[in-house]
């Protein structure tokens, strides 16, 4: 017989999980218990259930494997919300276990009770409580299945206190096998006879590339077509930025000069893309529910596939083989057209990162200038992780990405991401050095995740752009209320005094002068460290500045 506790970390191991996030709770603490012995199995405590999701969603990224956390009942599970949301949004395997009340306390409002299929079955692809100790082997199966399959995303896993204290008999573990499906022939076919008639074609590659093999199977596609490739919101690595048939970052709000130029194409083929509001700038490009030009969308799922605008050609297929099976089609020499074109579209996205503006404003460094100089000194092999807001623009504008620099973002918009997602990095990759852009206030909603980093030796460099304020919501105040501005200020410590107490390296950038020498002190420290950055907050954005919204508005 064994502690069901302990099949369910068996469970776990035989689906190749080494590593799971969490913060205790005595609602799981028998499954706490049976990690004590196993060292198949890092777990890493950290100090909220937020940082533990964000953390499992960035390892999910950099492995290919669902992340796993666990988070104890209630509160723990509310604060683990956040990160069931994201791995929605942005089509993540992600395997949630939470803690729940004893079975006999079901439905008694006992204390901390939740419905968890109730609150989370919106988002998650699968929420189900385990209730029969026997069935947990192959309910843990169906829940990295379901986590993979068709589109990725969410699942949670509910795990009664009681129950894991149950003695079973241990069997068999399963592990479900993932379906790959190709497309069928006359669809590849199709695809390559359009690419073959159109002009203009544009390929918008999206997060389900996101492997070493679905980089390689899109690059190889692209040059035998000369096919020019634009990224989906925060997925600007997928391609080389430097490889001549890159055509941009389709991020929020993307320059305008970008998307003028991409509006010209006369095929737009969507490949692991979703082709969502922000892709495609608020449905314009290509537009919903009509596009002006013919559309191709090839992904996992056949449910969005075509969801939300009419599309020439839908395909439900995996986008990688997908991928390799148009590269059996290629022609033997690319149309003259399509060079021609790629050439134009790549040009525009590399002259945007030729910005030249000032360094420094009456209020502070223009983050711009600060990102210029990491992109510079940033080596290659790296990894990027990138919160929300408004002085992500500057890094996705400026910064090349690609060829073995990768960025960890996420597109649902969720501020407290990048330093998690860089402390996961840093554990992940030990040999890659990682740096994380994120603002003053999203940093304060989990910068605290620092105590984690010194705990287990990660080692990332937070930039921290210190304006003062939601920049972002700043921006949208002054453009929809001119004059009307308020609770968007934020008073903060003194972010490199507090690095320190956590026991990493502080420094301040107050001026463009320090910018060069504190990037490369951190560079070349050996220990995580927080760069402050005090950002003018009059120059809100890449594209505009606080007196020209004014000006707009006023009109």
């Amino acid at each position: 017989m064994m502690r069901s506790a302990n099949l369910l970390v068996d469970a776990l191991k035989a689906h190749g999980v080494d590593r799971i996030f969490c913060v205790p709770g005595e609602s799981y603490l028998s499954v706490l218990d049976a990690l004590m012995d196993e060292t198949a199995v890092d777990v890493v405590t950290t100090r909220h259930e937020s940082g533990a999701g964000f953390m499992a969603l960035a390892d999910a990224r950099l492995t290919g494997r669902p992340g796993v956390a666990f988070v104890s009942r209630g509160p723990g599970a509310m604060n683990a919300a956040i990160a069931i949301h994201s791995a929605q949004q942005d089509a993540v395997p992600f395997v949630l276990f939470v803690g729940q009340v004893e079975r006999h306390h079901r439905h008694m409002n006992a204390f901390q009770e939740v419905d968890y299929n109730l609150v989370f079955s919106s988002m998650a692809k699968w929420v189900v409580e385990v209730s029969d100790a026997n069935r947990l082997p192959d309910m843990v199966a169906t829940a990295f299945h379901a986590a993979l399959s068709g589109t990725p995303g969410p699942v949670v896993v509910v795990l009664p206190e009681d129950m894991l204290e149950d003695e079973v008999t241990p069997g068999p573990i399963p592990v479900y096998s993932v379906a790959r499906s190709a497309s069928a022939v006359q669809d590849v076919e199709a695809v390559a006879n359009m690419i073959a008639s159109a002009r203009r074609p544009l390929l918008i590659a999206g997060g389900l590339l996101k492997s070493p093999q679905g980089q390689q199977a899109l690059r190889a596609t692209a040059e035998a077509f000369s096919l020019p490739v634009a990224m989906s919101v925060r997925h600007a690595d997928l391609l080389d930025n430097d490889h001549p048939l890159y055509a941009g970052h389709l991020a929020y709000g993307a320059p305008a000069e970008l998307a003028a130029a991409v509006a010209k194409a006369d095929l737009v083929i969507g490949i692991g893309a979703r082709l969502g509001d922000v892709t495609s700038q608020g449905y314009s490009f290509p537009a919903a529910p009509k596009p002006a030009q013919p559309v191709v969308q090839v992904w996992p799922d056949a449910m969005a596939v075509g969801s939300v605008r009419s599309v020439e050609r839908g395909i439900s297929a995996d986008p990688v083989l997908f991928l390799e099976q148009m590269r059996a089609r290629a022609p033997a020499e690319a149309a003259r057209d399509h060079r021609v074109w790629s050439a134009e579209l790549h040009a525009i996205a590399d002259g945007l990162r030729g910005w030249n503006g000032p360094a420094e404003a009456e209020d502070g460094v223009i983050f711009g200038a600060f990102v210029k100089v990491m992109d510079r000194a940033l080596g290659r092999e790296a990894i990027v992780t990138l919160d929300a807001g408004n002085f992500g623009g500057w890094v996705q504008r400026l910064m090349r990405f690609g060829g073995g620099r990768m960025m960890l973002a996420p597109s649902s918009g969720a501020m407290g991401f990048g330093v998690p997602g860089a402390i996961a990095a840093s554990l992940r990759q030990r040999d890659k050095r990682v740096v994380c852009f994120v603002g003053d206030g999203g940093f304060l909603m989990t910068g605290n995740e620092l105590a984690t980093a010194i705990q287990y030796g990660a080692k990332p460099i937070v930039v921290i752009s210190d304006n003062g304020s939601y920049g972002t919501i700043r921006m949208h105040q002054e453009k929809n209320f001119p004059g009307r501005v308020g609770m968007t200020a934020l008073v903060n410590p003194d972010f490199a005094a507090l690095a320190t107490t956590y026991g990493a390296l502080g420094l301040r950038v107050d001026e463009p002068k320090d910018i060069e020498p504190v990037v490369q002190e951190a560079l070349g420290a050996d220990r995580a460290s927080i760069i402050c950055v005090r950002t003018s907050l009059e120059h809100i954005s890449v594209a505009a500045t606080i007196e020209t919204l004014r000006q707009r508005s006023a009109a």
